[in-house]
């Protein structure tokens, strides 16, 4: 039985829409055609600033030491857009295929590529990564945006840098709150009353964890993979941060027992960069 919009079907059926006069009209750029894959990443410190790390964002450089680590070929491509991500965030891998892997497609295009990192001989390894996630990732959100120190220095003249003053501050205001509210919600631990001193104990406790694991080894593994990514980046970022706060000054003061991560880290950056 015929359905109501039949009719209208039959007759758009006889319209020959290819015969109508068609504009055809040639793009002004073609897709530029790449033969290496590019990691995009947030831009390095400004000019006037130390230059020592490829990367301020602690998710670019650890994907950098990932694929640095799997002898991965790519190029770095520095910008402060991620809107070009599938994921609307920095880092992602362009393919020369076209295809764009966010940071959670990376390992498997790692493996898929034949780059797969070792099996780590670390039964603990993803405890350990989970423990720095929760703790020295947070404490660098917390010092890059609710530091009113770091907001300045950090997030508005490094992230936001691009913007108007005006749009800078707004901006700012509005990241600063919500990544203080998104740490209160992710780790309740820190309760209501989340400031450096907090965030400093949390991250302390990860700090003495590292190294009784570490020990006087180069890695934390026999070979370097996910827990050396995640901890060689969130050392580096807190080394070369540019503001004053407790987590820095118990890292990188004078006689810190902690002073073997630092040497970790700098060692690694030194060796894979």
């Amino acid at each position: 039985m015929a359905t109501p919009e039949a009719p209208l079907r039959e007759v758009l059926k006889s319209i020959s829409f290819t015969q109508l006069p068609l504009r055809h009209i040639e793009p002004f750029f073609e897709a530029e055609k790449i033969t290496t894959p590019r990691l995009y990443i947030y831009k390095r410190p400004k000019p006037t600033e130390k230059q020592g790390l490829p990367t301020y964002d602690v998710e670019c450089l650890r994907l950098l030491a990932l694929l640095k680590f799997a002898n991965y070929g790519f190029d770095s491509v520095y910008t402060n857009e991620p809107d070009g991500s599938p994921n609307g965030k920095l880092p992602y891998l362009l393919l020369p295929s076209g295809q764009a892997v966010d940071c959670d497609g990376i390992m498997a295009h790692l493996e898929q590529s034949g780059h797969k990192l070792p099996e780590s001989s670390l039964s603990s390894e993803l405890a350990y990564c989970t423990m720095i996630k929760h703790s020295l990732v947070p404490a660098i959100r917390y010092i890059a945006w609710v530091d009113s120190a770091g907001l300045e220095a950090i997030g508005q003249n490094r992230y936001l840098r691009e913007y108007p003053a005006v749009i800078q501050m707004a901006l700012g205001w509005f990241k600063s709150n919500n990544t203080a509210h998104d740490i209160q919600v992710r780790q309740p631990e820190y309760g209501a009353a989340l400031d450096s001193e907090v965030v400093c104990e949390n991250a302390q406790r990860t700090f003495d964890s590292l190294l009784a694991l570490l020990g006087d080894r180069e890695y934390f593994a026999d070979t370097p993979g996910l827990l050396d990514a995640w901890a060689f980046s969130c050392l580096n970022i807190l080394i070369e941060a540019p503001v004053s706060s407790p987590i820095r000054a118990l890292l990188l003061g004078r006689n810190s027992k902690y002073q073997p991560l630092v040497d970790y880290a700098l060692r690694l950056m030194e060796k894979h960069f």
